[in-house]
């Protein structure tokens, strides 16, 4: 579609710049038969008076559908309901286009009639559907007018910015972050044969552990026996994790763990885990300056929130709202 408009527009453009062809220069056999032939002039008679030209239909008639009379005005609505600023803009410029959306129009209003002809307009159905419809027509009619001032107080000054900045601290610090190796040794679902037992994998935890113990190098160890794709491969290494990623009983054990030391196994759903922690880097507050960006789309959105609850709470008691205090059930 865009490639059409791009086109569209290049060949107007195009039309615009190429210069009107020149008339014909006279012959001087022309000219001299012209001269020739060149009178006195008569009087000129007076133009009988004419009638001014009919002016164009202010809202035409596009169809008519059994009683009702379609106008230009419902077509130029219908546009306006059911395209964007955007989708209206491109329609200028794409060639038979807009006759094309008048035709769909036209058909719709046709098929329309059809169904109210049948009665579909008195299912039940219909007029819920219609009611939620009305809803939204209505609150985008509310919003087209209120939207510019609620819109208008969310904008903020750098002061509130940076006091919005230093009240959450926590939300603007680099994250506690840790670089270890582990082993994982799985255990699977119930039914496969494969699987091992919470026993087994607590043997075999232990087995790998002696063997790293007793000098075996922790990455060749996580590369023979780790069942964790993520990082066998790389001698069980993951590199600036940030804490949360993993599950409870992992992060716990990598805080507690001494540095450089492997721990006793691990518990998790996933199974037993060996782990050598290499460092825990804390976390860094930032600078405002560096974060600033940051900080007032978060602090907008915070207004933003506060701001629409205010104005939905003064519209509640407007109209006498009350919500039920039983919560409501899914119908079955």
């Amino acid at each position: 579609m865009l490639r059409s408009v791009i086109l569209s527009t290049a060949t107007l453009v195009l039309a615009a710049q190429t210069p009107a062809p020149e008339a014909p220069k006279a012959t001087p056999a022309a000219a001299s038969t012209a001269k020739a032939a060149k009178a006195p002039k008569a009087p000129a008679a007076k133009a009988a008076p004419t009638a001014a030209p009919a002016k164009p239909a202010a809202d035409p008639v596009l169809a008519t559908v059994g009683k009702e009379i379609i106008r230009q005005s419902d077509f130029e609505r219908f546009l306006n309901t059911t395209l964007s600023d955007q989708q209206r803009m491109q329609l200028q410029f794409i060639e038979g286009a807009r006759e094309q959306y008048l035709t769909r129009f036209l058909e719709f209003k046709a098929l329309a009639a059809k169904a109210r002809k049948e009665g579909f307009e008195k299912q039940p159905e219909h007029a819920k559907k219609l009611a939620i419809m009305d809803m939204q027509l209505l609150i985008q009619a509310l919003m087209e007018r209120d939207g510019p001032a609620l819109q208008a107080r969310l904008t903020l000054k750098d002061e509130e910015v940076k006091a919005f900045f230093d009240k959450h601290p926590d939300k603007f610090k680099t994250p506690e972050m840790f670089t270890a190796r582990h082993i994982l040794i799985g255990t699977s679902a119930k039914g496969d044969e494969k699987a091992l037992t919470d026993e087994q994998a607590k043997a075999k935890a232990d087995k790998v552990l002696a063997e790293i113990k007793g000098g075996k190098a922790f990455d060749a160890a996580a590369k023979e026996y780790s069942d964790d794709p993520g990082s066998k491969d790389k001698g069980g290494l993951y590199e600036d994790t940030a804490f949360g990623k993993f599950v409870p009983e992992f992060d716990q054990a990598v805080r507690a763990q001494t540095i450089g030391k492997v721990g006793d196994p691990v518990k998790t759903m996933f199974g037993y885990h060996l782990i050598e922690v290499e460092k825990i880097t804390p976390a860094v507050a930032q600078k405002f300056d560096d974060v600033k960006d940051a900080a007032k789309e978060q602090a907008t959105a915070e207004r933003q929130e506060a701001v629409m609850q205010e104005y939905m709470d003064k519209a509640k008691k407007e109209v006498g709202f009350k919500a039920a205090s039983a919560p409501v059930k899914a119908a079955q």
